[in-house]
Order: structure tokens, then C-alpha cells, then sequence
């Protein structure tokens, strides 16, 4: 399975270094390297965005932002080093669009779509380990350059949840999880519910998926085994609250997925500076949070642990057809 989330916020990043007299983005036309990936041994592949920022005292950043040769350096060679044994891999400049990952339309230049790829197998990454990114041109002269430590795998605590899983309006289900690896920081929970849905006179039968988000930035305590509790009735009035009624459609549960990311803790204060200062109470400065050499962007780990098959007790399935909140769903 390949996930990619990369962030490339070259204009917010613009913006956000509007104040620092360090970086004189229209000086000499210096070029400011924009660094964003995050190494996961559950991807089968590892892609990073190395871009750059600088601006023309003389022409419109939303201009430079259209012409791809202004968005990525010609001649990047992009680096993975193992900082226990030395080794280094190399990665290669894809289109990420082929890859399956198309760039949002917007500000910049959709087309190319450069991503530096490695498959995962090649990148020999392992847990707990410190690995560093190196960017460099053709001359071998260092550009930038980022260190994480990669986040090790995760399994679902036995029975945690059930195979069947008894949603109790009273009472709560316990999604349990766990590792012996030390570099994760945080996680997120959530759960996709896969339906089938059937309209009176319709092509027939249509499935249809439901993301419930359900804990974000669970922060990491010292044991390696991890919970969440999810009270059941939760579970029925997300349904209520996503589900439209009518009269014409029938619905049939079909199962659930339970995902849990684990995150480094650069992800962590990443998310966490760009919420520190925000809403009517904060600072009039926001600042950025960057863990690149002479640049911006992130470079950190991740892992997702993906439970998939999971069904309904025969309790939650009744309850799902004739409780208050989703009685008019046509379960």
C-alpha cells in the first residue's frame, strides 16, 4: 500500500519568513530549498518534494509560482543516509502524477510534478534508527539537509478491538495497540465504515465509505501498550450525522476499517506551532516550524497500522436497524 502526505505551502512559507531579516529571499536571487517527506517502513514506496522558494523584485510570486523551472532545481540529487552504518542510497526523480499522486490545482505548476522515489525494500530502513536526508547539485555541493528517526512497527493488542464489535450506548469499545519500538510520538485513531447502499429503481447496489475521524494527538506514554476508548454510542450518531435519510435507499453494513497513525514528534510540532498562535487570542506573528538546514519544509517517520474486516455483533447490527438515532436509515 502507498500513502503519500506531503505538504508544499511555498506560499505560506513565503509569507511566513516575511519578518526574518536572516533570509533575504530577493537579494541576489537566492535560492531557498523547500524540503517535504516523511520516511514510513508501512509504504512500500518512500517518496520526498525538494522544491525552492526565492522571489523576482520584479515579477509576481503567483507568476513564479506557474513556471516549473522557478519550483524545482534541474540538476538535485536527492540522498538517504544511514547515520549507524554510513550507507547511502540514491533516490530518483519521478512524475508524481504517473505515480498516482497528481498535485492539487492551484497557485503552482501542476505539470511536471517531480517527487524523489525510492522503494522502500532499496531504502533499508529500519526502526529507531537516525537517518538523514541529504540534498545536493550536480557539483556535490550540499543544498540542504534534514535528520528524523524512523518510526517502528505497530500491532493491534489481541482482541483489541473484537473481531465483532459490540457498539453499547452505555458503554465504550477499547481499541488497543502496541510496540517495542521507542520513537513515536503521537497517534491518531480513526475508523472507515464501509456500507452498501441500494436506491429503489437505481443501477443497483453502490458502496459507500464513511470516515469518522475518532482521537487525534494521543501523546505517547512510557508503556508500549497503547488504548482508546470509544463510547458506543458515538459510533450510532455518526451515523445519523452522515447518512442522509431516504426513503428510497437501502442501506446493509458491510465492515470496518480501523486505522492507527503513528506520527515523530517533528510531525507533533509541526501541527502543533501552526495552532499555538492561531484564533482571536494569538500572537499577531505565526511562527513556522522547519527541522531543514537553510531552508523550510519537514522531514520526519511514520507508521500506519490498518485493521481491516472488522463486523458487527448481531446486537450492533440491530441496534444499527432499529436504535433511536439511525432508525430512519433503512438499515
Amino acid at each position: 500500500m502507498k500513502r503519500i502526505a506531503l505538504v508544499a505551502l511555498l506560499v505560506s512559507v513565503l509569507a511566513g519568513i516575511g519578518c526574518d531579516n536572516d533570509l533575504d529571499l530577493v537579494s541576489d536571487w537566492k535560492e531557498i530549498p523547500v524540503v517535504y517527506g516523511f520516511l514510513s517502513r508501512s509504504d512500500t514506496a518512500q517518496y520526498i518534494r525538494v522544491e525552492k522558494a526565492f522571489l523576482d523584485p520584479e515579477t509576481s510570486a503567483f507568476v513564479i509560482a506557474q513556471n516549473p523551472d522557478s519550483l524545482y532545481f534541474a540538476d538535485a540529487v536527492v540522498e538517504l543516509e544511514d547515520l549507524t552504518t554510513g550507507s547511502r542510497v540514491a533516490l530518483t526523480r519521478v512524475d508524481g502524477t504517473l505515480e498516482g499522486y497528481p498535485r492539487a490545482p492551484g497557485v503552482f505548476a501542476t505539470s511536471p510534478n517531480y517527487l524523489y522515489k525510492i522503494r522502500t525494500d532499496d531504502a533499508k530502513i529500519f526502526t529507531d534508527r537516525d537517518y538523514r536526508l541529504l540534498v545536493s547539485d550536480a557539483t556535490g555541493r550540499l543544498i540542504t539537509s534534514a535528520q528524523t528517526r524512523v518510526v517502528g512497527d505497530y500491532t493491534f493488542t489481541f482482541s483489541s478491538p473484537p473481531d465483532k464489535i459490540t457498539f453499547l450506548y452505555d458503554n465504550s469499545v477499547n481499541i488497543g495497540w502496541r510496540s517495542n519500538e521507542n520513537t513515536a510520538h503521537f497517534y491518531d485513531v480513526g475508523m472507515r465504515i464501509h456500507i452498501q447502499e441500494t436506491e429503489s429503481g437505481g443501477p443497483g447496489p453502490v458502496e459507500k465509505v464513511l470516515e469518522w475521524p475518532i482521537e487525534k494527538n494521543i501523546l505517547r506514554g512510557t508503556s508500549k501498550n497503547v488504548n482508546t476508548f470509544v463510547p458506543g454510542v458515538l459510533f450510532y450518531q455518526f451515523m445519523r450525522n452522515n447518512l442522509e435519510v431516504k426513503s428510497n435507499v437501502s442501506r446493509k453494513f458491510l465492515y470496518i476499517e480501523i486505522q492507527v497513525d503513528a506520527g515523530g514528534k517533528e510531525i507533533y510540532d509541526f501541527l502543533s506551532v501552526g495552532k499555538a498562535n492561531s484564533g482571536i487570542t494569538g500572537a499577531e506573528y505565526v511562527p513556522s516550524f522547519s527541522n531543514i538546514d537553510h531552508g523550510f519544509g519537514l522531514f520526519s517517520s511514520r507508521y500506519t497500522l490498518v485493521g481491516k474486516n472488522f463486523t458487527l455483533s448481531a446486537q450492533s447490527l440491530d441496534s444499527l436497524k432499529q436504535g433511536i438515532y439511525t432508525k430512519d436509515l433503512n438499515f
